[in-house]
């Protein structure tokens, strides 16, 4: 069997494996195939479809496939991610906290992490997910209503962060890495893993592989991704190098934080009720990983 693997722009790693050539041919051999498409949004969709086997995304997704009855497992992580940007403001703007977001609206890219980041940071901060005007809105199209004053704030980190910050001046309210991780996670259907667990161990080879060579070349990979969501290989290097590259098995940790994560969702309606994340998390396929 092939099992088919996701790539979008919003998962860097994927989507440079995609685009290193003699990866790609040697994991076809194997019986690794890749389906690239634009949006990580539908990563859910492309794998209740059959589309997609296995698949990267923020720790969000997985979350929320568990609640929708899809059961699945996170088999690797990346370190986490302290980016360029977080929650913006313009720097003329009078919200000052998180407080100050109250009945204000908040632009957050559609089923991604940014949901799991503010939910983490209003939870901390002691509010709730009705105090403020939270939507889910297509990144360029939040990002115009932001430049033009009509959206309060919006959650961006490079390269729209930079886009943003070259047409109106921002300050960044909060940034990630603080209450949420903000990892990128490998993931599938737990039959998936029970099936193929050769195929889920070559695939992190190859990912762990391609990040070394992003990390000891991050102009390559920036010149690797031109183009890509319509951004220079200039305007990909600030993401790539304020990030940490290398694929880590899921540890207790993460787990316990998805737990606590999940049950913010289920408190702030996020998702219809609480769920148990245990089985959401297998780090036995890179138990042994160098």
């Amino acid at each position: 069997m092939v099992l088919v693997v996701g790539a979008h722009p919003q998962n860097l790693s994927l989507s440079l494996l995609s685009r290193r050539r003699d990866k790609v041919e040697t994991l076809r051999e194997a019986g690794l195939e890749f389906f690239v498409y634009d949006a990580g949004s539908q990563t859910i969709p492309l794998l209740k479809a059959g589309v997609l086997h296995l698949a990267g995304t923020g720790a969000t997704p997985p979350i929320l496939a568990e609640a929708q009855g899809l059961p699945s497992a996170v088999f690797g992580i990346s370190g986490s991610r302290h980016e360029n940007g977080g929650l913006l403001v313009r720097a003329d703007s009078d919200i000052h906290s998180l407080q100050g977001l109250r009945r204000r609206g908040v632009g957050l890219m559609p089923i991604s992490w940014h949901t799991q980041f503010l939910a983490a940071e209003l939870d901390a901060a002691g509010m709730s997910w009705r105090e403020v005007n939270a939507a889910e809105i297509i990144p360029a199209t939040a990002r115009d209503a932001f430049i033009q004053g009509r959206l309060d704030a919006i959650v961006a980190t490079d390269p729209l962060y930079s886009k943003i910050a070259a047409r109106v001046p921002v300050r960044v309210l909060v940034s990630p890495g603080q209450a949420f991780s903000n990892r990128s996670v490998y993931w599938a259907r737990r039959e998936t893993l029970r099936d193929h667990p050769e195929l889920v161990r070559l695939l992190l080879d190859a990912l762990i592989e391609s990040d070394r060579l992003t990390l000891e070349n991050p102009q390559e990979a920036a010149a690797l991704l031109g183009g890509l969501n319509g951004n220079s290989p200039e305007e990909w290097l600030p993401a790539i190098t304020s990030r940490p590259w290398g694929v880590e098995a899921p540890h207790s940790e993460f787990a316990a934080e998805q737990q606590a994560h999940a049950d913010i969702f289920a408190k702030f309606g996020l998702i219809p009720a609480r769920i148990d994340a245990t089985p959401t998390v297998n780090p036995t396929f890179l138990a042994k990983a160098a």
